[in-house]
């Protein structure tokens, strides 16, 4: 059996949609399942049948649809408060639509289901704004959040702001929409049957932009890639050994080893993670080094700021000391904690010095070290 999908109009588009529906039907494709954006046609004869959609929350009787089919509409499905029905062109169906005083009810209860959506997404933006008049969080750090995230998965910052634009822009279309459809059956204005079906750009482009979401997810997944931490650095990043810890590599604490290197990509940015530790004068050692080597440098600075924010000891800029190494534009030192930038680099550092000492100490050399190390790739 052959199968076709199409996009349909929007269910608020009544009369685009029985349009579309017939032309369909005289193309040869019968009508057998509508989702959400996409609906399902089998292969069938052409047939000059016209369409009926019934917005109507609640299900159709059983005395309902003996009415309906007595007069010559055959129901078809139902999807959501859509109840699709149909008859064959000139068979001297009744219209279905008689009842004024319902086809207000069903409407109205159709614009209200879009305003009360509406609504809950300007409340969601107005507790934004509150949490920024408030102080809990400022402008300038929900932009760099945003902008580490978009840097690091920015098909995921795609895919949720896509699908937010789509649906503002949806539901305002749709309320002014059904205003119209209300003043027309208030004035007793008869449908338009020959109405043109737009095509629905809005639901394909989102379709498409989620699509590409998608894949460039999957590509994530596929260049990411995990190896032994080396014996001698083999990219941006350095080794314990580097700094004179030559003690045996084990795990945090004497658990198991855990010393490894993990490579990723996005479009915006390739990433190096490192993780060692070893037994060093009866203490244990840790680095963990993340280098972010950034594919637009003037999202550096922003970017670092955001990883701060991610921070497990302290999330505040104000709870860093920004200290001078050379070569590097900024250094933002904590506890256990530093973030820098180079340029296009910002790199991450996380360690757990020997008892009794300060990483503070340990910094300026890391990061002598790491210098210009893989610019070349």
């Amino acid at each position: 059996m052959k199968y076709s999908w199409s996009f349909h109009p929007a269910e608020y588009r009544v009369r685009e949609n029985e349009s579309f529906y017939s032309e369909k039907t005289r193309q040869g494709w019968e009508l057998q399942k509508r989702g959400i954006y996409l609906s399902r046609f089998v292969k069938a004869e052409p047939r000059d049948m016209m369409y009926r959609l019934e917005i109507d929350s609640a299900e159709p009787t059983d005395e309902k649809l003996a009415i309906y089919e007595e007069c010559g509409w055959e129901p078809v499905l139902r999807r959501g408060i859509v109840n699709i029905y149909r008859a064959p062109e000139g068979s001297g169906a009744p219209e279905l639509y008689t009842d004024t005083e319902g086809q207000l009810r069903s409407v109205k209860r159709l614009l209200r289901g879009h305003v009360i959506d509406l609504a809950l997404s300007v409340l969601l933006l107005g507790l934004l704004g509150v949490l920024f008049v408030k102080g809990r969080l400022s402008p300038g750090d929900f932009i760099s959040s945003v902008i580490t995230k978009a840097v690091l998965i920015p098909e995921l910052c795609v895919f949720y702001a896509a699908g937010l634009i789509f649906a503002v822009v949806s539901e305002l279309i749709a309320i002014v929409h059904l205003s119209r459809l209300i003043r027309d059956i208030r004035k007793g204005k008869e449908p338009d049957r020959s109405t043109r079906v737009s095509k629905p750009w809005g639901a394909r482009l989102l379709v498409l932009t989620w699509a590409l979401c998608v894949a460039v997810f999957i590509l994530q997944l596929a260049l990411h890639k995990k190896t032994d931490m080396p014996t001698v650095s083999d990219g941006p990043y350095i080794t314990l050994s580097e700094l004179n810890f030559d003690g045996e590599r084990t795990g945090i604490f004497g658990s198991e080893p855990n010393c490894a290197v993990r490579y990723d990509w996005s479009p915006l940015c390739g990433t190096v993670e490192t993780r060692e530790t070893v037994e060093h004068g009866g203490s244990w050692v840790s680095l963990d080094q993340n280098v972010y080597d950034l594919r637009v440098p003037g999202l550096a600075e922003p970017f670092a700021k955001g990883i701060i924010g991610t921070s497990a000891t302290d999330r505040d800029i104000e709870d860093y000391d920004e200290i001078s190494v050379p070569g590097w534009d900024k250094v933002y030192v904590a506890y256990m904690d530093c973030v820098a930038v180079r340029g296009g680099r910002v790199v991450r550092l996380y360690m757990l010095a020997p008892k009794g000492e300060s990483m503070r100490s340990y910094v300026p050399e890391i990061l002598r070290l790491i210098g210009g190390r893989g610019d070349e790739k």
